[in-house]
């Protein structure tokens, strides 16, 4: 009889957890939108590129699409308010918008705690909190993201970030 295959991928065998597409897109719109590093700052504790923190993200979360696209709107959105505004943690970005674009899309959505989680434990609760606050406060509260608008970003994104570069400044 054939041996039984195991459909959970391993970290061994992949490291993006199925989401490598998504999250270099996302690393590189975040990256190039703030000119931050792709490691997190060293007082983080942690070396895991941006890339493989976002696969991690996305693979524990489940949400769909939309909230990780809802989230590159929100960091668009963040850079339109202050177009010098420069990252020091894409981590950081990331997580707050992708948080915040959960909790309005998403009916039934995670506690700060497990957020906390979905980070590797890179920022304490504490931090979440202040996190999601600030960057509410610096989008002006407006968080919500038209489906329409979300459709055409997504479509955008998906073309403009697929390569190495350069890319565009929307």
């Amino acid at each position: 009889p054939p041996k039984s295959v195991s459909t959970q991928p391993s970290t061994a065998r992949d490291p993006f957890y199925r989401h490598e597409n998504a999250a270099r897109l996302c690393a590189r719109f975040i990256t190039h939108l703030f000119a931050c590093p792709e490691y997190p700052p060293s007082s983080s504790g942690s070396t895991v590129k941006l890339p493989y923190f976002i696969a991690y993200a996305l693979h524990q979360t489940k949400l769909h699409a939309s909230v990780t696209f809802a989230a590159l709107v929100l960091l668009q959105r963040l850079k339109a308010r202050f177009p010098t505004a420069r990252g020091s943690s894409g981590h950081r970005l990331f997580v707050s918008a992708f948080m915040i674009a959960s909790k309005v899309i998403c009916d039934d959505t995670y506690s700060n705690k497990s957020w906390s989680i979905v980070a590797q434990s890179m920022f304490q609760l504490r931090e979440i909190n202040q996190m999601e606050r600030e960057m509410c406060q610096y989008l002006d509260w407006e968080l919500n993201v038209d489906p329409v608008t979300l459709q055409e970003f997504e479509a955008m994104i998906r073309k403009d970030f697929a390569g190495p570069g350069p890319y565009p400044t929307y």
